[in-house]
């Protein structure tokens, strides 16, 4: 799996002998994390995470930047602007589906 955030990152040339049957594509997996919660968007929000067939929060023990940059980066988004607790964004119902999570940013 490539490590580069963004296509652009990686190793390319310019000139080319290509034509547009040559065109790439991808299939990509689904995903299967959303924002949701009191005054989310598509960029703030609880996090949740769908997991056996259900919709399961993300409990804030060892929350930290690193964790929600990787949120927002699975979302499409740059970077976290912020990590939030204490149920920020309202309480979840479900299943909560990750304790304790611990990214180092690079995932």
């Amino acid at each position: 799996r490539g490590s580069e955030a963004e296509l652009q990152h990686c190793i390319f040339t310019s000139r080319h002998n290509c034509h547009h049957g040559e065109d790439a594509g991808v299939s990509c997996e689904a995903t299967q994390i959303r924002l949701r919660g009191e005054n989310a968007t598509d960029s703030k929000g609880r996090v949740e995470l769908f997991r056996n067939g259900r919709w399961g929060t993300v409990c804030d023990n060892d929350w930290d930047m690193n964790d929600a940059t990787v949120v927002c980066r699975q979302l499409g988004h740059l970077h976290a602007l912020s990590a939030a607790g204490r149920a920020a964004y309202g309480q979840g119902t479900g299943p909560i589906v990750m304790d304790n999570v611990q990214c180092r940013g690079e995932e």
